[in-house]
């Protein structure tokens, strides 16, 4: 009997002779062109506009003199928790670990060391140290309560920047500016003749804390989880300072739109930006991350500051490894050294009371903060399904939706990575969990999704404006059958309440009957932006080229995103008591968890690597029946508390 080892060799051996064997064929056979042997798939390589990268212009080093003007009424209390966070940059003594001066210093690291420099002298090539120049008032509002973009720099003029300086615009909170709260919460600008720089952010908390004070507020959408304890007790001003660590960062690294940026030089994302909502280990949409929590306040911070401050940082994009770096994993580093410290003293050193406890430990996310199993009914076995086309939709585009129904269980043998591996990705994630065992048969029954019946209204009966009630209205026209669910699909001339603003689709259901229903509707003319992403520019943000949808229909294809993630909500949470994180009304599922994501090495502004079809150019991460091949959304993974892609 041959040994496992000779075994080995023989298999290496018949490899080599093989091999040999295709090389001759190669060389001998004419018949073989170049074109025939090429790959008709290969990974898509995102181009440099869609990494951040340095674009050779000139960041802000050296001594960076800050002057602030403080525009609308500001209490001392405010003010001082924003000159503490300045001079916290670079601080004449450290704060403990970790620290806003270690997040400044990763600045310097990452950004300002590898660039040339525009700043003052007095500090080492490659680092920028941060003084506060000078602040006045403008108590009085003397431009006004409503202020255009425009008079912002008029404002940053008052304050006198130096060159090669900072001027901070700060907004109270019952002064409007354009487009705050609505696409902005601060921003940055410059003077390149003059060499200055100014930054601008608005106190949101009597405007939008939700979209600009979050985590310290609920945000207008999605998980309705508690919010954190703001660590200075505002928080209005605790919102700030992150908008001001933002646009700051942004202005070092990017004063002059030529310096580290990604996408569009009008719409960057920089620094800080590229990782918006991230603050600690383990963030998700939703979570903030793991992070820091005074026990005698319950505040939530992530850094330590001058005068006892504490503060919560956004996370800095790291260009070099494309992640995002957030300060938590150092207080994780610290919290264990800490413990170890602890408990060596109080081995050898019996007069150390229970006063040497630590006052900082690493927050624990409660279970609302996220998605799991919440013990209620999910779909499973054979799901029939129904569709009601709601408006005029061509053979064509029909096809495509109907092709991928057709390839979730019913047409299973495409071409891996393929829709039938991303559905299974469901089924094992989340139904198999769930379900009971069949007798005999060694596991769960597989869910099948069946094809029921299609309904067409092309002339729009309840009309071309839809409330919510008529979509349900609507669902119930298509006949779901008790475990179904009912598609209806609005043609890109219908508009639906809440559709392009807070919404591209849903999912409701009827427990009563048992039956489920999704909306999704066609953005085409409507809000392709939103809706049709990464098919289309976003409506903010890098504008970097739209990819081409697989399929050659925007609309359609960016249809089809929203139908996979809103179908894997309504398999998983189909009567709002299974999985889901944060509220009932407004949770985030097994898709919709990873808005966003498509392919492996994705972040914000970037849908990952994908592949691409050579004779077309098309993206796509799956394909499915009749030679299709579509885009779909990345799954979460309750187990691993991680998104999970085909590619």
């Amino acid at each position: 009997m041959a040994s496992p080892r000779g075994s080995v060799r023989v298999w290496h051996g018949t490899g080599h002779v093989a091999l040999v064997l295709i090389s001759v064929l190669l060389l001998n056979s004419a018949r073989l062109s170049m074109g025939a042997s090429r790959r008709l798939l290969e990974l898509y390589k995102p181009p440099a506009s869609a990494r951040l990268t340095y674009h050779n212009g000139a960041v802000l080093q050296g001594r960076i003199p800050v002057s602030i003007i403080w525009y609308g009424r500001f209490t001392p209390a405010q003010k001082a928790v924003v000159t503490d966070f300045l001079q916290s940059l670079t601080p004449a003594s450290q704060a403990p670990t970790p620290s806003v001066s270690q997040w400044w210093n990763t600045i310097n690291q990452l950004y300002l060391s590898k660039a040339r420099g525009s700043g003052n002298g007095g500090a080492r090539p490659g680092s920028a140290q941060v003084a506060l120049a000078g602040q006045v008032a403008d108590e009085g509002c003397s431009l006004g309560k409503r202020l255009t973009l425009a008079q912002l720099p008029q404002l940053a003029a008052r304050a006198g920047p130096k060159k090669g300086g900072i001027a901070l615009v700060l907004t109270a909170q019952d002064v409007a500016v354009d487009g705050f709260c609505m696409s902005r919460c601060g921003l940055h600008g410059s003077d390149a003749g003059a060499g200055t720089a100014y930054v601008w952010v608005g106190n949101s908390a009597t405007q939008c804390p939700g979209q600009c004070a979050w985590p310290f507020h609920q945000p207008p959408y999605g998980p309705q989880t508690p919010a954190l304890v703001p660590p200075s007790g505002d928080v209005g001003m605790d919102g700030m300072v992150i908008n001001i660590a933002s646009m700051v960062a942004g202005t070092v690294t990017n004063p002059f739109r030529n310096g580290f940026y990604q996408g569009d030089k009008d719409a960057p994302l920089e620094a800080a930006t590229a990782c918006t909502g991230v603050y600690g280990s383990g963030a998700y949409p939703g979570f903030a991350g793991n992070l820091a929590v005074d026990k005698t306040t319950g505040a939530s911070y992530n850094a330590n500051g001058v005068h006892g401050r504490k503060y919560l940082l956004p996370a800095l994009f790291d260009p070099a490894t494309s992640t995002c770096s957030t300060l938590a994993a150092m207080a994780a580093t610290r919290a264990k050294a800490v413990v170890l410290a602890v408990a060596v003293l109080l081995a050898s050193a019996a007069q150390l009371s229970m006063g040497a406890r630590r006052r900082m430990e690493l927050y624990q996310p409660n279970p609302a903060d996220m998605l799991f199993y919440h013990n209620g009914q999910v779909l499973h076995g054979n799901i029939p399904v129904s569709i009601l086309w709601y408006g005029q939709f061509t053979q064509v585009q029909k096809t495509i939706i109907y092709d991928f129904i057709l390839s979730l269980t019913m047409m299973p043998q495409a071409t891996s990575p393929s829709v039938a591996q991303w559905w299974n990705t469901i089924d094992q994630q989340y139904l198999s969990k769930v379900v009971p065992a069949t007798p005999n048969a060694g596991g769960p029954k597989k869910t099948q999704v069946l094809l029921a019946n299609q309904m067409s209204d092309d002339n729009c009966s309840m009309g071309k404006s839809l409330t919510l009630a008529q979509v349900s209205a609507l669902a119930a026209k298509a006949k779901p059958k008790k475990g179904g669910v009912a598609l209806v699909f609005t043609a890109q001339d219908v508009t639906v309440e809440g559709f392009c603003m807070s919404q591209c689709g849903l999912h409701g259901s009827d427990a009563k009957s048992g039956t489920t229903y999704v909306w999704v509707g066609n953005s085409a003319t409507q809000c392709l932006g939103q809706c049709a992403w990464p098919f289309h520019q976003p409506e903010y943000g890098p504008q970097d080229p739209a990819l081409r949808p697989p399929n050659g229909d925007v609309g359609v294809d960016g249809m089809i995103i929203n139908l996979a993630s809103e179908f894997a909500g309504v398999v998983t949470n189909p009567f709002g008591d299974a999985y889901y994180q944060g509220s009932t009304d407004a949770p985030l599922e097994a898709a919709t968890a990873c808005s966003g994501q498509f392919g492996s090495g994705s972040f914000p502004g970037y849908a990952g690597n994908l592949k691409t079809a050579q004779a077309s150019g098309a993206s796509y991460n799956a394909n499915g029946a009749q030679g299709r091949k579509y885009l779909l959304p990345a799954l979460y993974n309750p187990s691993t508390s991680a998104c999970s892609t085909l590619v």
